[in-house]
């Protein structure tokens, strides 16, 4: 009987373990988008890091209806920070200029460091769609020859 139960108790110190370090994944790469897409104000994080936080326990609070994590956490991130600056009525970031999908494919894979494939797990669209936004932003982005 008490095998039984000290196998029990590993399993429950793995599992947290393993949640552990998959809320700590997340919570990296929801700083990263925080702190892309709302950058500094008055010369810090502060305002991000905040944004970061609330999006972290929101998606706490979800994540076991959430049928892919990462796209999951994507939507609420994405979705605390354009009402970060909706309220603050100032643009995001330089790329603000690029239509929506392709503003994001950048700030995904180039500020927050996804790979094509999480980057389109992410968005809910295939990795050629990303690829190919990732293309379009970088030639609107590139300085006309004079």
């Amino acid at each position: 009987m008490q095998a039984d139960s000290s196998h029990r108790s590993e399993e429950v110190d793995g599992r947290m373990e393993s949640a552990a370090k998959l809320i700590d994944v997340v919570r990296v790469l929801v700083v990263r988008y925080c702190r892309a897409r709302i950058g500094r104000r008055s010369g810090t994080y502060e305002a991000a890091d905040a944004v970061a936080k609330d999006s972290c326990l929101a998606i706490l609070t979800g994540a076991a209806e959430a049928p892919v994590l990462l796209a999951f956490a994507y939507d609420v991130t994405r979705g605390q920070v354009d009402y970060f600056n909706l309220a603050r009525g100032e643009l995001p970031n330089p790329l603000s200029g690029l239509p929506g999908t392709q503003r994001e494919i950048m700030v995904l894979r180039s500020l927050v460091g996804l790979s094509a494939d999480d980057t389109a797990l992410a968005l809910g669209c295939s990795v050629q769609a990303v690829r190919l936004g990732q293309h379009r932003a970088l030639t609107t982005l590139r300085p006309t020859p004079a």
